[in-house]
């Protein structure tokens, strides 16, 4: 089985590595966010969905092919963890955007 690596995915793995970046550079801020751990950890499982998308083209198809859907998984339910407590519970601290 050949399976062609585009460049797109490439792109949108550096891209999101950049972003990664800024994340953690500006975590303080991040912080004020409701919930804000639960959000870095849905990127973060997103980034590691989007990581495994490369791997899996060079080496250790199937088993990276299984860490990228689960990892997509995971962010969906993260993202439905982080809206509950964000929009249920709100944020007595000033918003972000404050």
């Amino acid at each position: 089985m050949d399976f062609p690596m585009h460049e797109n995915e490439v792109l949108v793995w550096l891209l999101g590595s950049v972003v990664l970046g800024f994340l953690l550079m500006y975590r303080e801020l991040l912080r004020r966010l409701p919930a804000s751990g639960i959000l870095f950890a849905a990127y973060v499982a997103v980034w590691l969905a989007w990581t495994a998308t490369n791997l899996e083209h060079v080496f250790w198809y199937q088993p990276f092919n299984v860490v990228e859907h689960i990892a997509y998984a995971a962010n969906g339910m993260l993202l439905l963890l982080w809206c509950w407590f964000a929009f249920r519970h709100g944020n007595p601290e000033p918003h972000a955007y404050d």
